[in-house]
């Protein structure tokens, strides 16, 4: 589905002119008239609500989106962000007025789980005059750049709340770019944190553009997620790979299928379609969309969960492709009624009925209506309203729009697979060995149709063709996984005290040429269970694992050898905090002024600490450590401060022990 290339920021560059339907272009003087005829007319054909309604709906679009964001990261932290926000800063923002105009504070979603998702209506204006908004909008930016809050749309985080995702399951996102939703699935996956439980699940994150498969692992690469893999595959040609411990084809608990759309739902941030909007783009869209989610749906295991969404209005990509997907299944997917989840949040049914535009401006009901044969070829049967509209339960279907919540559009439909959709599923259900061969030719065959023949109905098996596998143009260095007993590896284990409870045989380097990677990755049980299947080199894997190792250079503070040449890393902490029992390579600070010399000072002096915390390092062996500090530290002055305040403790820093200095392994951001 569309998405711009980040999301707006609390002080949006586009100006209000007197004018709603206006809207100043950034960069440029330019106007963008928020007007299309054949867009409402088009719509208001579609009969998606009454005539009345459909005026507030179409005024809603021409009106300014307002930020939503997400507080991310693991439970507790999520927690202390959000007393922070309740606690802090709303308090300080209740009573702003500009202009003598009453400017109302962030509120919560009232639809999203325990308050962790907000609203915000604070036009650049407001950010500018008031000291409060200013100060709230700094946090926010802050705290996005370290992955504490997520901005993301409101309607976006509909999706992967239904998919009802539990921290054992194994989760595919085919069309993740750029990753604000897939973000939401690996919180779900480690729900568990709070209990120091590794997941049991993984996160397999695909992109079919290599590009944006990047921008996915940039989004995704904040949560530090050692379940998390992405992949840049084209969805409909996601390759089948089997366990090797039992041979069985892998499929996943939960699908998500954000295809892309013609995306006019997201009209209110995205201003340029109101100019190039066409019907022909979601008629162009159709056949992919029902390829990608039908290749979705046969990855999905038998009881699992598989949620289809755009962010399109349009019946075409919505409830045609629900249709065409439910009468290609044969059965063996039901669409699950999900009106008593999220109660608070405002919806409409789908579409029984829908009417398809010709490039002239005819509007029809079923291809029956064209007589012209060449034409009827440009339009697939599966565009249409099929016959049997009552039985398929349509009406299930959700439908989000403006209007409703001050929202952006959006569609969603929740299925549940009860049967296999192969006769390699078949063999697999009844326990039976699968050979890759037969695995691959149900793909392609039963799952992948061609489009369907204007003339008339058919069944899936008449419409089969073997497509050929595709792979990415972009071939990613491989990931190897470490033997357990590998010498280095023992080495770092044995240097850090590493509790013998953490495994041995989770553990990455990437190939690069003839030479190995100086990093070393881990990965959750899952994820090497993935990459130890004998058909792995079909995953074309652009990143997985956290860094958890990294070999040192050389710097003015690491001019000493140490035993190991590997550090710590930030993103890998949170990972061995727990198993690095050993307090030999541990130090507790002493003061906020310790911490504040540490994060100031590009290699601050070891002499330059208190005496508990120099005394400490000198019985230290030269190499990597970890400093810690906790808010027994901060006194009662100190919590005032509005730069103490925001930290979240207990805090772990890794930290190079030079012979004479100090390095604190973190980059610009993360000492901020």
């Amino acid at each position: 589905m569309p998405r711009s290339r980040r999301h707006r920021r609390l002080n949006d560059p586009k100006q209000q002119t007197g004018d709603p339907s206006a809207a100043i272009r950034t960069g440029d003087n330019r106007v963008t008239v928020k007007e299309n005829e054949k867009f409402k007319n088009y719509y208001r054909n579609q009969g998606l609500m009454s005539e009345e309604e459909f005026d507030v709906f179409y005024a809603s679009l021409q009106t300014q989106l307002p930020t939503t964001f997400r507080i991310t990261g693991t439970r507790s932290h999520a927690v202390q962000i959000q007393r922070l926000i309740e606690d802090v800063y709303i308090p300080a923002m209740r009573n702003v007025t500009i202009d003598g105009v009453s400017v109302n504070p962030p509120t919560p979603l009232p639809w999203y789980p325990e308050r962790l998702g907000w609203q915000v209506h604070a036009p650049r204006l407001v950010i500018k005059r008031s000291p409060e908004f200013s100060k709230f909008h700094k946090f926010i930016v802050t705290e996005t750049e370290v992955g504490n809050i997520s901005r993301q749309e409101a309607v976006s985080m509909v999706p992967p709340l239904l998919m009802d995702i539990q921290p054992h399951q194994w989760v595919l996102d085919m069309c993740a770019a750029p990753g604000s939703k897939t973000a939401q699935i690996i919180e779900a996956v480690h729900a568990n944190d709070r209990l120091d439980e590794m997941p049991a699940g993984l996160v397999v994150a695909n992109d079919a553009d290599y590009k944006r498969s990047h921008l996915l692992v940039h989004q995704s690469k904040r949560l530090q997620s050692p379940c998390f893999v992405a992949t840049n595959h084209d969805g409909q040609y996601f390759p089948g790979l089997h366990m090797t411990s039992t041979g069985a084809p892998i499929r996943f608990d939960r699908v998500l299928c954000d295809v892309p759309c013609s995306g006019d739902g997201t009209l209110r941030k995205n201003e340029k379609i109101w100019a190039e909007w066409s019907h022909g783009q979601a008629l162009a869209l159709h056949t992919t969309q029902v390829q990608i989610f039908l290749r979705g749906a046969q990855l999905t295991k038998v009881g699992g969960r598989i949620v289809y969404s755009t962010c399109s209005f349009n019946p075409v990509e919505n409830e045609a492709v629900v249709a065409e997907v439910l009468r290609l299944a044969q059965g063996a997917l039901i669409l699950k009624d999900v009106s008593d989840q999220l109660p608070e949040l405002k919806r409409k049914p789908g579409l029984t009925t829908w009417k398809v535009m010709t490039r002239d401006g005819r509007y029809l009901d079923s291809l029956d209506d064209l007589e012209d044969t060449p034409q009827k070829k440009k339009f697939p049967k599966s565009v249409f309203p099929p016959s049997d509209t009552e039985c398929l339960n349509l009406e299930r279907c959700i439908r989000i729009y403006p209007h409703q919540q001050d929202t952006g559009g959006f569609f969603v439909a929740v299925f549940e697979k009860i049967k296999p959709m192969t006769k390699a599923e078949e063999k697999m259900m009844a326990g039976m060995k699968v050979e890759d061969e037969e695995e691959n030719t149900s793909v392609t065959a039963s799952v992948i149709p061609s489009k369907r023949p204007a003339g008339g109905s058919s069944s899936s098996e008449e419409e089969e063709e073997v497509l050929p596998e595709k792979t990415s143009a972009h071939k990613e260095a491989p990931f190897d996984l470490l033997p357990a007993d590998n010498a280095e590896l023992a080495g770092i284990r044995e240097f850090y005290g590493l509790d013998s409870s953490f495994p041995t045989d989770q553990f990455l380097i990437r190939s690069e040429g003839k030479e190995k990677s100086k990093t070393i990755y881990f990965v959750s049980s899952a994820v090497r269970d993935l990459l130890a299947s004998r058909q792995a080199h079909r995953l074309n894997v652009v990143m997985t694992g956290v860094r958890l190792f990294v070999r040192q250079n050389s710097t003015p503070s690491t001019d000493s050898v140490s035993r190991t040449p590997y550090r710590l890393t930030c993103e890998g902490i949170p990972l061995i905090d727990r198993v690095l029992s050993d307090t030999r390579r541990r130090v507790r600070l002493q003061s906020l002024a310790e911490l504040r010399t540490l994060l100031t000072e590009a290699y601050p002096k070891i002499d330059q600490l208190e005496s508990p915390t120099v005394e400490k390092l000198e019985t230290m062996e030269l190499g990597g450590c970890v400093f810690d500090i906790d808010e027994s530290v901060v006194d009662a002055s100190a919590k005032d401060d509005e730069n103490i305040a925001h930290i979240v403790f207990p805090m772990a820093l890794p930290v190079w022990r030079g012979k004479v200095s100090l390095s604190v392994l973190l980059n610009k951001q993360e000492k901020r």
